[in-house]
C-alpha cells in the first residue's frame, strides 16, 4: 500500500473506533443504570419489592447523564489536544529543542528530522526531548503535518548511533505520513471520556468516607452507604470500560507499528538501523519504559512499549519486531551501555559547506534539461518515500550554505527568506516592494530579503520548497500579531505587479496553509467528497491550467496533455472532465478548486495528482518547475508528497 491507501485505512479505522466507542458507551449506560437501581434499593430501606428493576424514566435520565458526562469529558480532552502535537509533548514533560543548539546530540537529532522532512515533502516538525527519561523511546503527535511534533527520550537521543536514530525518526515519519497521528489523538480523547467515570467514582468514594466519619445519624449513614456504593460502582465501571477500550487501542496500535517498522526500512534501505535501536531497547535496563504519569494515556504514540507491561501492550513483542526486520537474528540483544555516543564515534567525516554560487550553478544546469520520467516512475514518487529521496534529503541539507540555514532558524531570517522568494524580478517593482517592507517590518528582515534574493532566484524549485519547510518551525514562534503582519505582507508582495506567477502563488499557499492551521488552531478538513464526480469542474480548472502552463505557445500540445490527464481520470468518474478556457482559470478560481479538493478523500486526491503528473509529462519531459508545481498543488490540498526523485537529484 502507499501513503494514500494508508491514510484511507486510518480514516476508516477512525470510524470503526467511534463505533466501538458507541458500543462501549451502551454497555456503560446499562451498567450505570443497574447501579442506580441498586442505589435506589438501598435508599428505600432495602425493601426488594419497593423498587422495580425496569424504570424507563430512570433509564432515560441515566443514559442522558452518563452519555453527557462521557461526551463532555472526551470533548474537553480533545479540545485540550487541539493545540496540536506541542500540547501532547509538553504534557509528557518534553522540552522544545532550540533550533540553534550547538549540543552534539541535539544538533544531530535536528539534522536527521530536517533531512527526513525534506525527503518527505512536509514542514519540519518541532522536536522535543524528554530530559527525565533515560529509556529509549520516541513519538510523533499532532492533528496534521502543520502542527506535527517529534519527541524523543534523552536515552533515545544520546544512546543510539546516527543510523539507529535515523531508523527511529523514519519510523515516526511513517506515522506522520500515514495519517496515524489524528487517529491517535482521537483515541486519547475517547479513552479519557470513559476513564473520567472512574475519576468521578474515586471522588465520590473519598467523599463517602468523610461523610461516614463526620456523622452518627442513621439517615446520614444511609446516604454515606449509598455514596459508597455509587463510588465503588462508578470506579469499577470506569476501569472496566477503560480496560476494554485499552484492548481496542492496543490491537489497533500493534498492526500500525509493524507497518511503521517496515516503512522505516523502505525509507532508509537499512534494516540494521531500526533493528539496532530495538536491540538496544532489549539490552537496556530501563528498556523503552516511560515514567511520566501521562505515558499511560499516550502509550500508543510511542516507538516502543512505554508501560513496561504486556497486559495492555500497544506494541508487538520486541523479539517479533526484530525478527521481522532481521529474519536470521539469533535472539541476542546484549547489554546496552549507558554511555552516550560521542561525536568522534558517530560523526562521518565533515566536508565544508559549499558557497551559494556552487548550489546555484548546479541548479541552473538542471533547469536547462527536462526530466525524463515514465508515468509509473512519477506515480511511484507520489505515493511513498524511497531511499533515493532520503539520500536526497541528506544531500540537499548537507549542501545548503550555512547562512541559508541560519536564516531559516531566526525570526528575521525566516521571514526575509520567504519574502526573497516572492520579490519581483523587475528591478523597479522590486525596489517598491523593498521600500514597503522597510516601512512595515524591521531592518534585519529587509537585509535578509534583499541579500537572499539574488542567491535564491536561480536555484532549483525543490530547494525553494525545502527552504520553506525548514523555515516553518521558526515562523511558528512568531507572535499572533507578527504573523498577521507577515501574512498580509506576503499577499501584497504576490499581488504587487498585478500578474501573479502560479508557482509563487503556490508557495504562498504552502506557507499560509501550514501557518494558518497552527496559529488559528484549524481542525483537519473533514472528508466531504469520497468520489471524483462532484469535483469534475474543479479538476478541469487545475488540469487546464497545468496543460496551458506546460505548453504556453502550442495549443495542440496543451490539448493533448489535458486529454492524457482526463483519460486517466475517466477510470474513476462517470462523466468526462471538462476543459476550461484560460479566461476561467484565474487565480481566484484555481484557489477555489484547490480548496474543494482539500475536502476530498485521500484516494480522490491521489487520482488528481496522478492526472497532474500525466498532464505535464505528455511530451515525456518534466521541467523542475513543473515537478515542484505538482508538489505545491499536493500540499495545497492537504496531501504533501515527496520530491520527484530524478527532479531533485539534479540539485
Amino acid at each position: 500500500m502507499d501513503f494514500f491507501e494508508h491514510q484511507e485505512v486510518a480514516r476508516r479505522t477512525t470510524h470503526v473506533l467511534v463505533l466501538y466507542f458507541a458500543l462501549a458507551l451502551v454497555g456503560i449506560v446499562a451498567a450505570v443504570y443497574g447501579l442506580v437501581v441498586l442505589i435506589l434499593h438501598f435508599t428505600d430501606g432495602g425493601d426488594t419489592g419497593a423498587v422495580s428493576a425496569w424504570q424507563p424514566t430512570v433509564l432515560l435520565f441515566t443514559a442522558a447523564g452518563t452519555g453527557g458526562v462521557v461526551f463532555l469529558a472526551s470533548s474537553v480532552k480533545t479540545l485540550q489536544l487541539s493545540g496540536g502535537g506541542a500540547v501532547v509533548a509538553r504534557e509528557l514533560g518534553g522540552r522544545e529543542i532550540d533550533v540553534n543548539t550547538t549540543d552534539f546530540h541535539e544538533r544531530r537529532l535536528l539534522n536527521l528530522v530536517e533531512e527526513m522532512a525534506i525527503a518527505s515533502g512536509v514542514p519540519v516538525p518541532t522536536v522535543y526531548v524528554m530530559d527525565a527519561e533515560e529509556s529509549i523511546n520516541a513519538f510523533a503527535a499532532g492533528k496534521t503535518t502543520s502542527d506535527a511534533v517529534i519527541g524523543v527520550t534523552r536515552g533515545c537521543m544520546t544512546l543510539l548511533t546516527r543510523d539507529e536514530l535515523q531508523g527511529v525518526i523514519a519510523h515516526e515519519f511513517s506515522h506522520i505520513l500515514n495519517g496515524d497521528m489524528r487517529l491517535n489523538i482521537r483515541l486519547m480523547g475517547l479513552l479519557f471520556g470513559i476513564l473520567f467515570l472512574a475519576l468521578i467514582g474515586e471522588f465520590i468514594l473519598r467523599s463517602s468516607f468523610r461523610a461516614t466519619g463526620s456523622s452518627n445519624r442513621k439517615e446520614a449513614a444511609g446516604i454515606a452507604l449509598a455514596m459508597l456504593v455509587a463510588g465503588l460502582g462508578l470506579l469499577l465501571i470506569g476501569y472496566v470500560g477503560a480496560f476494554f477500550a485499552n484492548l481496542i487501542k492496543a490491537s489497533v496500535s500493534r498492526q500500525r507499528e509493524f507497518l511503521a517498522d517496515a516503512s522505516a526500512v523502505q525509507f532508509t534501505r537499512n534494516p540494521d538501523g531500526i533493528a539496532g535501536a530495538l536491540k538496544k531497547i532489549g539490552g537496556l535496563s530501563a528498556g523503552s519504559k516511560v515514567a511520566h504519569p501521562m505515558a499511560k494515556d499516550a502509550s500508543h504514540l510511542f516507538f516502543g512499549n512505554a508501560l513496561g507491561s504486556s497486559l495492555f501492550a500497544t506494541h508487538p513483542p520486541l523479539a517479533e519486531r526484530i525478527r521481522r526486520l532481521l529474519p536470521h537474528w539469533n535472539g541476542e540483544t546484549g547489554q546496552t551501555s549507558q554511555r552516550p555516543v560521542t561525536e568522534r564515534e558517530d560523526s562521518p567525516a565533515r566536508t565544508p559547506r559549499p558557497s551559494h554560487e556552487a548550489v546555484s550553478g548546479f541548479a541552473q544546469g538542471s533547469k536547462a534539461e527536462p526530466l525524463r520520467l515514465r508515468p509509473e516512475e512519477a506515480h511511484e514518487s507520489l505515493k511513498t518515500v524511497h531511499p533515493e529521496q532520503v539520500d536526497l534529503g541528506q544531500e540537499l541539507h548537507g549542501h545548503l550554505p550555512a547562512h541559508w540555514l541560519e536564516a531559516c532558524r531566526s525570526h528575521s531570517g525566516a521571514q526575509g527568506l520567504v519574502f526573497a522568494l516572492l520579490l519581483a524580478q523587475d528591478e523597479r517593482l522590486r525596489s517598491q516592494e523593498i521600500a514597503r517592507l522597510r516601512a512595515e517590518t524591521d531592518e534585519e528582515t529587509v537585509r535578509f530579503a534583499t541579500g537572499l534574493f539574488e542567491e535564491l532566484a536561480p536555484v532549483h524549485s525543490a530547494v525553494k520548497i525545502g527552504l520553506i519547510d525548514l523555515s516553518i518551525p521558526t515562523l511558528r514562534h512568531l507572535g499572533p500579531g507578527e504573523y498577521e503582519r507577515f501574512r498580509d505582507l506576503l499577499h501584497r508582495l504576490v499581488a504587487s505587479d498585478g500578474r501573479i506567477d502560479l508557482f509563487e502563488f503556490m508557495l504562498l499557499r504552502i506557507v499560509t496553509r501550514h501557518l494558518d492551521a497552527f496559529f488559528h488552531r484549524l481542525p483537519p478538513e473533514p472528508i466531504r467528497h469520497k468520489r471524483l464526480d462532484p469535483l469534475l469542474e474543479d479538476a478541469g480548472v487545475i488540469l487546464s491550467t497545468l496543460a496551458a502552463m506546460s505548453h504556453p505557445s502550442d495549443e495542440a500540445a496543451a490539448a493533448a496533455a489535458f486529454g492524457q490527464a482526463v483519460a486517466h481520470l475517466g477510470r474513476h468518474c462517470l462523466v468526462a472532465v471538462p476543459r476550461q478556457p484560460a479566461s476561467v482559470c484565474n487565480l481566484e478560481r484555481i484557489e477555489r478548486a484547490l480548496d474543494a479538493f482539500s475536502y476530498a478523500s485521500p484516494m480522490v486526491k491521489k487520482h488528481l495528482l496522478e492526472a497532474c503528473s500525466l498532464s505535464v509529462m505528455e511530451d515525456s519531459g518534466v521541467s523542475s518547475r513543473e515537478a515542484e508545481l505538482i508538489r505545491a498543488v499536493a500540499d495545497s490540498i492537504g496531501c504533501p508528497i515527496p520530491p520527484f526523485v530524478r527532479a531533485a537529484k539534479r540539485v
